[in-house]
């Protein structure tokens, strides 16, 4: 499961203080999986009750917000993720966990530039591998691999650069990103093929 590994990937965060939370936006966020899970990790050593706290009343390791067309439940906040209300450079960490839906996903990919922070800001993103890879002539990887090759030079116009590519799951591609200097490219328009994925 993608969640997951974004998951075991945040809870790796370099930024990750004892003091105080790592603030993370989750665009897309369904159920509100990847807020479940990290809002039941507390920080050490806080003694103090907070927004953030957990249901034993300490204060978590993360500040979530989730976003989505429709909220599902409490944890989410019913939105268009290419406006979300969060102010410019505040997130630690923005995730696209399945959810690069749409007819131009550069709008929600300059959103995520926008609210995360100047220092440090990174942007994970995981994805069905059909989407970025093409099938033709016989699935040749090397195709594959120059189309995924192809959004990370979308990413960079849009003010990221890649870090990481990680395809050693046969369905999903997983990306890691860092917010480089450059402002996003206003005028770019971009879509990736339909999922072809089927959740069993």
């Amino acid at each position: 499961n993608p969640v997951d590994v974004i998951h075991r990937s945040i809870l790796n965060h370099p930024s990750r203080r004892k003091s105080s939370s790592l603030i993370v936006a989750d665009f897309g966020c369904g159920d509100a999986a990847l807020a479940r899970k990290l809002l039941r990790v507390k920080r050490t050593g806080s003694k103090k009750k907070r927004k953030n706290r957990t249901d034993t009343g300490e204060a978590s390791a993360f500040v979530v917000h989730s976003f989505d067309l429709v909220a599902s439940c409490d944890l989410v906040t019913a939105c268009d993720m290419a406006n979300v209300p969060l102010d410019d450079a505040s997130v630690d960490v923005a995730v696209f966990c399945l959810s690069l839906m749409g007819t131009n996903l550069a709008d929600f990919i300059r959103e995520a530039h926008r609210v995360l922070k100047t220092e440090g800001g990174i942007l994970k993103i995981a994805e069905v591998r059909s989407r970025f890879e093409s099938t033709q002539g016989g699935g040749q990887k090397g195709r594959g691999v120059d189309e995924i090759k192809e959004f990370c030079e979308v990413l960079e116009k849009l003010g990221f650069q890649t870090t990481k590519v990680d395809r050693s799951n046969k369905m999903f591609v997983l990306l890691e990103c860092r917010k480089n200097d450059k402002e996003p490219d206003k005028e770019l328009k971009y879509s990736a093929k339909p999922c072809i994925y089927k959740r069993r």
